[in-house]
């Protein structure tokens, strides 16, 4: 039964690690393409599509920034709540182990 609880966390913590990495990737692409797209506005003969399609990408990053953090947030809730399994497991198995030593003393 613990071993399953350990392996719930440690994949809890693995997911939480990997989103992470996604949030942060992200926000480096907004942070570029937020650097970026007052320079390429600058630039004559810039197709006003071009700036458009940055504007959205923007945008998109936004979201997609938005949502890596909430994902995020989800994850690390995950992790507590596995924690929090493992230690109440613990915490029962150990009260147990008390309970019987404390019945079976003559």
């Amino acid at each position: 039964m613990e071993e399953a609880k350990l392996i719930r966390m440690a994949a809890a913590i693995s997911e939480y690690t990997i989103s992470s990495m996604l949030r942060e990737t992200v926000s480096e692409a907004a942070e570029t393409l937020n650097k970026a797209a007052p320079t390429v506005q600058t630039l004559l003969g810039i197709p006003q599509h071009l700036l458009n399609d940055i504007a959205r990408a923007q945008q998109a990053l936004e979201q997609l920034e938005r949502s890596a953090v909430t994902y995020q947030k989800e994850r690390a809730a995950d992790v507590e709540a596995a924690q929090k399994d493992i230690m109440q497991h613990r915490h029962l198995r150990r009260k147990e182990e008390l309970d019987s030593n404390f019945n079976s003393e003559p």
